[in-house]
C-alpha cells in the first residue's frame, strides 16, 4: 500500500523528483568522472615510472669523470646511478627540428620504453631508438635513416626503435607547448658516439634518502641538482593532474547543494500537502516509524539510484571525453579510466544527508495525533515586513506585491531557485572568463610582449664570435635564459632569469597588460613568482643560477607581469656586475628565418609559435563547452521543477485570479517577474563567486602560466542574457499549464 502510495506521489510531482534524481546523478557523474580520470592517469604515470625505473635525482655537470662516480658510489645511501651525455642537436629532415639526445651508459635507471621494433640495445653502435611522436609527426620509421648534427659534428644513424621516456612525459622544448613536429627526443648507447670519449654531463641516481644531496654536496662538485619532484615533466604533469583533481572536487558542490535544498523543499511541500493521508494511515494503524521510513524512501531511493548510476556512467564517460586533449600534450603509453574507493564514501554521505533531509522534513507530522493530522494545517499568519510599512509598498503594482509575498512564503523554494542561478551564473562566468583569458594570454604574449618574427636557439658549442655576427647579420638581439633558483619567506621555487638589454623586440608589460619600463640597473621579478614567493617591491630575495653555489641577495625593485616565463628579469650590464657572465641562449630578430644558421640548433617562426596556443585554446574548448553545458542542465532542469513547485503550491491562487478575470497572459507574468527577480539576485551573488572558483583554477595550473583575471563587460552581459533567456525559456514552458487550469478542481483542494 505504501509502495503504491510513494509511486503515485513521485507521478505526481515527478519533475521535483526528476530534478533531485538529476542533481544526485550529475553530482557523482562529475565527481566519479572526473575522479576517474585523476586516478586513471595518475595510476598509469606511476606504473609507468616504476617500470622504467625513473631515476630519484638528476645531476649535472660538465665532464662527469669517473672520480665522480667513485664518489657516489661511497655513499652508502646510493641504491643505483648512471651517466648519460644530453645534448641538443639539429636533424636533418624537414624543418630542421630539435632532437635531444641521450647517450647513455646501461638504460637502468629512466629507461628507454620501447613500442615499435627492436629494445634498446647497448651494443649497437649504428640504431639510433626515436620518441615514436616525434617519429609520426615526420612520418618516420623503423629502418629509415636519420642524420643529426650537433658541436660541429654529424652522425646518421638507422632507427631501430620507437617509444617513449618516463622523462618526456611532458616535453616543452622551446615552444609553449610540446610540438612534435619541432622537437623530439633520441636514445643511443655510448658506443654509438663519435668520439672514443663520451663527455658525459648527468648522473641519473636512485635512492630513497631524503638528506641524500647534503652527502652528496660533500663529495663532489656539481652544477646542478634536480630532485624528482621539481623534474620539469614530473612538475608539470601533477599540475595538470592535481587542476583536474580540484575541478572534480569544486564543481560537485553546487549540485549537492541543489539536490539536498530541493529534496527538503519537495518534501515538506509533499508532507505538508497530506496531511490528511497521513492522519488516515495513523488511524488505520500504521506507526509513526513506518510512516516516517515511508517519507524517508523517497529521498533515499532516488539518490541511491542516481548516485549508483553516476558511479557507473561518470568513470566510463568524463574520462574519455578529456584524454584526446590530455594525449595531445602529455605521452603515456596507455590512458584508462581509474577507481578510487572515495567516490563509494561520497555516495554513501550523499545518500546518508538525504535520508537526513527527508526525516526532517517528516518528523514533525509523523508525532501529531491522527485527528491532529486529519485537520488541514492552519496557514502561518506571514507579518508585514519592513517594505510593506514603507511608503514604497502602497507604490508597488498587484504583480510586484504577489511575487514578494510569495518569495517570503516560500523562503526555501525561493533559495533554491537562487543557488540555481547562482551555479548556472558561477559555471558560465568560469567558462567564458576561461576562453577571454585564453585568448588575453595569446595577445598579450605575441602582440604585446613579442615583436619579432624569429628566434633562433643557439648551439651549445657556438662562439660568441659566431653569437656576435648572427645579432648584427639579423639586426637582432641576444637573450640568456637559465634556470635559477628563489628562495624567501623559508620558500624556494624553481624560476628562470631572462637577460636581455632593452629593446623593441619585447616589451615588458604590467599585471593589467600594459607596457612599463624596467629598471637597466636592478632586479624585477614576475607577479606570478612574487606571489608564490609572498614578497613585494621592496623585499629582498636569495638567488642563483644553477650550475653555480653563490647565492645573491637582491632587493625587487620592480614587478612585472609574464603569462609563459615566471622569474628574474635583469639587464646584461647588471648581471655582469652581480659576477656573472652573459652566456647568451637565444637571439631574437624581426627577420623571418627559415634557411639553418651554423650555431643555431634550432628556429622557431612566430607562426608556430602561434600554432602551439592556438592548440593549447583547443583543449581548453573542451573544458569550457562541458561547463557550458552543465550550466544549461542544471538551470532548464531546477528552474523547471521549481517552477512546478511553485504552480502546485499556488494553484488555489491562480484559479481564483482566473476567475476574478486575470487572463493567462498575466498570471504568466507573475511567473516571469518572479524568476526574473531570483535569476538577477542569484546572477548578482554568481559573478564574484565564478571570478574566486575561476581564480582557483587558474592558479592551479601550476607555477609557469600567470593568468590575470580581467572580466569583460561582454563576458558579464554574454552570462546575464544566458541567464535571463534560461528564466524566458522556463516561463514558456509553463504557458500550457497555466492555460488548462481547472478552476473547479483547483479551488476545491484546500490550502497547504
Amino acid at each position: 500500500m505504501l509502495f503504491k502510495k510513494m509511486l503515485r506521489d513521485m507521478n505526481e510531482h515527478k519533475m521535483q523528483f526528476i530534478a533531485i534524481f538529476l542533481m544526485s546523478f550529475l553530482t557523482l557523474w562529475i565527481f566519479s568522472g572526473v575522479g576517474a580520470e585523476v586516478a586513471g592517469i595518475q595510476q598509469t604515470v606511476n606504473e609507468f615510472y616504476d617500470e622504467t625505473d625513473m631515476a630519484d635525482m638528476w645531476v649535472y655537470s660538465e665532464n662527469l669523470s669517473n672520480d665522480s662516480i667513485n664518489q657516489i658510489k661511497e655513499i652508502s645511501t646510493t641504491e643505483d646511478f648512471e651517466r648519460q651525455l644530453i645534448l641538443r642537436s639539429t636533424a636533418n629532415i624537414s624543418g630542421n627540428p630539435t632532437l635531444t639526445l641521450h647517450f647513455i651508459e646501461k638504460n637502468k635507471l629512466s629507461k628507454y620504453y620501447p613500442v615499435d621494433g627492436d629494445k634498446f640495445n647497448m651494443d649497437d653502435e649504428e640504431g639510433i631508438w626515436l620518441d615514436k611522436r616525434f617519429a609520426d609527426a615526420h612520418n618516420l620509421k623503423v629502418g629509415d635513416k636519420v642524420k643529426v648534427e650537433f658541436n660541429g659534428l654529424s652522425i646518421e644513424k638507422t632507427i631501430k626503435g620507437l617509444g617513449y621516456s618516463p622523462e618526456y612525459v611532458y616535453a616543452q622544448g622551446d615552444s609553449l607547448i610540446p610540438d612534435f613536429k619541432l622537437q623530439g627526443f633520441a636514445y643511443l648507447s655510448n658506443k654509438a658516439f663519435p668520439i672514443e670519449n663520451v663527455p658525459y654531463n648527468v648522473i641519473l641516481i636512485k635512492s630513497n634518502d631524503t638528506d641524500y644531496q647534503s652527502k652528496l654536496d660533500d663529495k663532489i662538485n656539481y652544477d646542478t641538482l634536480i630532485p624528482f619532484n621539481d623534474h620539469v615533466s614530473v612538475k608539470q604533469f601533477q599540475s595538470e593532474i592535481d587542476q583536474h583533481n580540484m575541478m572534480g572536487n569544486l564543481f560537485p558542490i553546487i549540485f549537492v547543494v541543489v539536490a539536498i535544498l530541493t529534496l527538503l523543499t519537495t518534501m515538506t511541500r509533499i508532507v505538508n500537502h497530506q496531511r490528511t493521508q497521513i492522519g488516515t494511515l495513523k488511524a488505520l494503524g500504521f506507526s509513526n516509524k513506518n510512516i516516517t521510513i515511508h517519507y524517508i524512501s523517497y529521498g533515499f531511493y532516488l539518490t541511491l539510484v542516481g548516485a549508483v548510476l553516476g558511479l557507473i556512467v561518470g568513470p566510463n564517460t568524463l574520462p574519455y571525453l578529456f584524454f584526446p586533449s590530455m594525449s595531445s600534450f602529455y605521452t603515456l603509453p596507455n590512458w584508462h579510466s581509474g577507481f578510487d574507493i572515495k567516490f563509494v564514501y561520497v555516495a554513501t554521505l550523499m545518500i546518508l544527508i538525504s535520508v537526513i533531509v527527508t526525516y526532517l522534513a517528516a518528523k514533525n507530522i509523523s508525532k501529531e495525533s491522527p485527528a491532529a493530522t486529519l485537520v488541514p494545517k492552519v496557514p502561518k499568519i506571514s507579518g508585514k515586513g519592513l517594505l510593506e510599512k514603507t511608503n514604497i509598498w502602497n507604490k508597488i503594482g498587484f504583480n510586484g506585491r504577489w511575487n514578494y509575498r510569495d518569495i517570503k512564503r516560500n523562503k526555501i523554494r525561493s533559495l533554491v531557485t537562487i543557488v540555481s542561478i547562482v551555479g548556472c551564473t558561477l559555471l558560465l562566468i568560469s567558462a567564458f572568463g576561461m576562453n577571454d583569458g585564453m585568448n588575453d594570454l595569446k595577445t598579450w604574449q605575441y602582440g604585446d610582449i613579442c615583436h619579432y618574427e624569429s628566434q633562433l636557439i643557439i648551439e651549445d658549442n657556438a662562439t660568441m664570435e659566431q653569437v656576435n655576427n648572427i645579432t648584427e647579420d639579423l639586426n637582432g638581439l641576444q637573450v640568456m635564459n637559465q634556470q635559477i633558483e628563489i628562495k624567501a619567506n623559508n620558500i624556494t621555487k624553481t624560476s628562470s632569469i631572462m637577460v636581455y638589454n632593452k629593446s623593441d623586440l619585447i616589451t615588458p608589460t604590467d599585471k593589467n597588460m600594459k607596457a612599463m619600463e624596467l629598471p637597466e640597473d636592478g632586479i624585477s621579478l614576475t607577479e606570478k613568482s612574487a606571489e608564490l614567493l609572498g614578497v613585494e617591491k621592496g623585499d629582498v630575495i636569495e638567488w642563483h643560477i644553477y650550475g653555480d653555489d653563490k647565492w645573491i641577495n637582491s632587493t625587487i625593485d620592480a614587478i612585472y607581469a609574464d603569462p609563459t616565463t615566471q622569474g628574474i628579469t635583469i639587464s646584461q650590464d647588471k648581471l655582469e656586475e652581480i659576477g656573472y657572465n652573459f652566456t647568451p641562449t637565444m637571439i631574437v630578430t624581426k627577420e623571418s628565418i627559415n634557411d639553418k644558421i651554423d650555431g643555431i640548433s634550432s628556429i622557431n617562426n612566430f607562426s608556430d609559435l602561434q600554432n602551439t596556443w592556438d592548440e593549447l585554446m583547443e583543449s581548453a574548448n573542451l573544458l569550457i563547452a562541458i561547463l557550458i553545458i552543465f550550466a544549461i542542465g542544471l538551470s532548464v532542469v531546477m528552474l523547471y521543477s521549481l517552477g512546478i513547485l511553485a504552480f502546485t503550491e499556488v494553484e488555489r491562487d491562480l484559479a481564483t485570479l482566473k476567475v476574478i478575470g486575470f487572463k493567462t497572459k498575466d498570471i504568466r507574468r507573475l511567473f516571469l517577474t518572479q524568476n526574473l527577480i531570483l535569476s538577477v539576485i542569484g546572477f548578482l551573488f554568481g559573478v564574484p563567486i565564478g571570478y574566486y572558483v575561476l581564480r582557483i583554477m587558474m592558479d592551479s595550473s601550476g607555477d609557469t602560466f600567470y593568468y590575470p583575471i580581467n572580466y569583460n563587460p561582454i563576458t558579464i552581459v554574454i552570462t546575464f542574457l544566458f541567464v535571463i533567456g534560461l528564466s524566458f525559456l522556463v516561463n514558456l514552458l509553463f504557458s500550457s499549464k497555466i492555460k488548462n487550469i481547472d478552476m473547479v478542481k483547483s479551488l476545491k483542494k484546500g490550502r497547504d
